[in-house]
């Protein structure tokens, strides 16, 4: 699948909405709330490579810059080079749990911080007889019992914040995790939370990789792509909804771009 992303507008929302929207074959508003949750956008998904290039020279020819990928060429985070073990190193940073890999900070290309957050929600029906006295008493006895329906609710809701790392080389890319991690190999004094933890080793990479760039616009996204799975039966039902995909792939688009601009 063909991904065309809006990594930044020329214009407003409201003038490119209309504009858009012809393009699409949606309404303006359908278009509006594409391009509101923030940049990047997705704005078409195609299974013809064609198609995606004829709508982005569109959209470049209105100004707005524009990025087209293959969604199979996206990286999951599951897949990236985990620094759940991360070790300093003079010249690079390296992960205790892959002997000989190594991170150069001269390749790296850019940082992305993001969140992912993923949500289970979980509902279970059961139904039982029970004793029904108004029953007992409009059937003269003959029917005791009715049957009571109860439904059971419970959520769940995580969120984390990570660091993507993407090389001047290409390749498969780095993360950093805020959960998880062991922060020993930063050699500096621990903080009390992962939180802070997982800041002082984003801070200390950037300074150790100073040409690289730093984006963290996935942080104030206002909507994100996010995947629905639904699993279960009708007395047992699970919903678990992710961003991590949509993230992985926002976050893929957006190292395209800041490859493109830095050739």
């Amino acid at each position: 699948m063909h991904v065309v992303a809006i990594a930044a507008l020329a214009t407003s929302i409201d003038a490119e909405a209309p504009a858009l929207a012809s393009d699409l074959g949606l309404t303006a508003y359908e278009t509006r709330l594409l391009l509101a949750g923030g940049m990047p956008a997705i704005v078409r998904r195609a299974r013809d490579g064609a198609t995606a290039v004829g709508l982005a020279a569109k959209l470049e020819a209105r100004g707005h810059v524009v990025v087209v990928c293959d969604e199979s060429d996206v990286v999951p985070s599951t897949a990236m080079i985990s620094m759940r073990r991360l070790r300093l190193g003079s010249s690079g940073v390296s992960v205790d749990d892959r002997e000989g890999v190594t991170l150069a900070f001269d390749d790296v290309l850019a940082f992305i911080a993001a969140r992912h957050r993923h949500r289970t929600e979980t509902s279970i029906t059961t139904r039982e007889r029970k004793f029904s006295a108004s029953r007992a008493l409009i059937s003269g006895g003959l029917v005791t019992t009715a049957t009571v329906r109860s439904e059971a609710q419970s959520a769940t809701d995580r969120r984390e914040h990570l660091l993507y790392i993407f090389r001047r080389g290409g390749g498969n890319p780095w993360i950093l995790h805020e959960t998880g991690s062991d922060w020993s190999g930063l050699e500096r004094p621990l903080a009390p939370t992962s939180l802070e933890n997982f800041k002082l080793a984003v801070r200390v990479l950037r300074e150790r990789a100073p040409a690289a760039v730093y984006d963290e616009r996935l942080l104030s996204r206002k909507a994100t792509p996010e995947h629905v799975a639904t699993t279960g039966t009708a007395g047992s039902r699970t919903v678990k909804t992710s961003s991590e995909g949509g993230i992985d792939l926002l976050a893929h688009v957006l190292a395209a771009w800041i490859a493109r601009g830095r050739r």
